[in-house]
């Protein structure tokens, strides 16, 4: 298992990562790089350089191709029933594939409201803990000033049904934490919903609401 989450990437799988290099650039304050759009990248930067990244969906992509039951939860959860972030903002989360579960962390540095930046930079950092990618990680630079804007293609809204699979996962994590079966949310779900709706085939909305409700309710045997 662990020899085929290490396998290379496809060069197209390859994306390019902008890292700022100057500290006047980083602040905004740089009379000696003028900004501009990037070709590589398409930002708009000052001094940078690129570093080679998987991106969220060809990680999960991997993940899923060793392990369709692969899981993440959060270390812990607001009142709500949402992911509960540190005091940097950041995201610490547990990942199980094939049995074996890893710590991972993600954060967004200067944003606000970036709870998708987040999982899925938790996401990756958890699978390279595994090996997914670990030789880009390993050429990333030690001396690069601050991350910048990533590129486009990382800002893409989550679509209606992609957000509707992160929604069945955290909602999997809280599960998993009550001692339930995929079946026993599932039965949960359609009590809850009185059978109008499907629990593999609802939409964010319903789901988003059902998360927050399965927080309060009793756990359940295995």
């Amino acid at each position: 298992m662990l020899g085929k989450l290490r396998a290379p990437f496809e060069d197209s799988q390859i994306g390019k990562l902008p890292r700022v290099t100057c500290k006047a650039c980083s602040d905004r304050a740089c009379s000696e790089h003028k900004p501009s759009q990037c070709r590589v990248c398409k930002g708009f930067l000052g001094k940078h350089i690129h570093l080679d990244y998987v991106g969220h969906a060809h990680v999960t992509e991997r993940l899923l191709e060793i392990d369709p039951g692969w899981s993440w939860e959060p270390f812990a959860l607001v009142e709500r029933g949402l992911p509960a972030l540190d005091a940097s903002n950041g995201l610490w989360i547990r990942m199980t594939v094939g049995g074996k579960t890893v710590i991972g962390y993600g954060d967004a540095p200067g944003k606000r409201a970036a709870v998708k930046e987040l999982i899925g930079d938790a996401i990756r950092n958890a699978a390279m803990r595994l090996g997914v990618a670990l030789d880009l990680w390993k050429k990333e630079p030690a001396d690069t000033v601050a991350r910048a804007e990533p590129a486009p293609a990382e800002k893409r809204s989550l679509s209606p049904e992609e957000r509707a699979a992160e929604l069945r996962n955290l909602i999997l994590a809280v599960g998993k934490k009550k001692r339930m079966r995929l079946a026993d949310i599932a039965g949960a779900f359609h009590e809850w919903c009185r059978g109008e709706r499907e629990f593999r085939t609802a939409p964010a909305e319903v789901l988003e609401e059902f998360q927050q409700h399965l927080q309060k309710i009793g756990s359940t045997d295995a």
